[in-house]
């Protein structure tokens, strides 16, 4: 354990030394945006990867703090559900965001590529309907505004503050991610994903990304619930060693949670990544 923690916070004090060094951020090939600590693995293992063997510019962005599931509170706590505490929620924030810290290393991806944003987990479908007037209120922590625990969130690392929980907050933090990291293709959970963070974060990001004057390519996928009826747009069928990969790096994210997230590797270690293209261009607007 400290030999990760060492080598986290180097990570960190490299990437602060770059930002302080580099005029503006090197421009990403990929980037994926994960509602979830988890979601950018389940989902885009293969995609990094790859990307990242073929030395190509990979960027992560975690828009919630997962602070907002009870079960896997309680489990990470040692308490009984009706036990829990808003630290004890914070704290499982803390150690979703260890989660991918390590999994993200492990693929090869640069430290100053791993964005937190700090959303509130299961807040963000009410967020993107409501107006700007007031901040959303996370009920488990009490909070309402952007945080992190083990490295501060997006907004507070590049404008030394935090952002509300609002509409424009999201939107604003992923259009400056995006104008300045200009990627040329987008990775994000399908509109079609049961779950109302995953179906968030693609309106979210299709908005922002529309907005910045993206070009190119928006996949997503989907986690939760059936897929489209259309066949894929893109198919990454996944060698021996990338499941292999695929397979440990998932098990990582159930360290800390048992028995809640037991099944996460033998669940989503899957043959293949399968994307539908989502498009751009101005459409009637919808909600997640």
């Amino acid at each position: 354990m400290l030999r990760i923690v060492l080598s986290t916070a180097l990570l960190l004090a490299i990437a602060d030394l770059r930002a302080a060094w580099c005029d503006e951020p090197q421009r990403l090939d990929v980037l994926v945006v994960a509602p979830h600590s988890d979601d950018e693995a389940i989902g885009c293992t293969g995609v990094l990867l790859r990307a990242i063997a073929q030395q190509q510019r990979v960027g992560v962005v975690v828009v919630t703090a997962g602070d907002g599931f009870p079960r896997a509170a309680a489990a990470h706590a040692g308490k009984k559900p009706d036990e829990l505490v808003a630290g004890d929620f914070v704290q499982l924030a803390a150690l979703r965001q260890r989660h991918t810290l390590k999994a993200m290393e492990r693929l090869g991806l640069e430290a100053d590529d791993l964005m937190f944003l700090g959303f509130p987990d299961g807040g963000l479908a009410t967020m993107y309907a409501a107006k700007d007037d007031e901040p959303y209120r996370q009920g488990y922590t009490g909070r309402s505004e952007t945080y992190g625990v083990v490295v501060a969130d997006y907004h507070r690392r590049v404008h030394r503050r935090a952002a509300p929980y609002v509409r424009a907050s999201v939107l604003g933090d992923l259009m400056e991610i995006l104008r300045a990291r200009r990627p040329k293709e987008i990775y994000v959970t399908a509109a079609t994903d049961t779950h109302s963070d995953h179906s968030a974060a693609y309106c979210f990001t299709r908005d922002a990304a529309r907005a910045a004057g993206h070009r190119g390519p928006l996949w997503t996928f989907v986690v939760h619930g059936r897929e489209p009826a259309a066949p894929p747009d893109r198919r990454v069928i996944l060698t021996d060693a990338e499941l292999k990969t695929k397979h440990t790096v998932l098990l990582g994210y159930q360290v800390g949670v048992s028995p809640v997230h037991d099944s996460l590797a033998e669940t989503y270690t899957k043959p293949e990544e399968r994307f539908w293209a989502a498009p751009l261009e101005e459409e009637s607007p919808t909600g997640p």
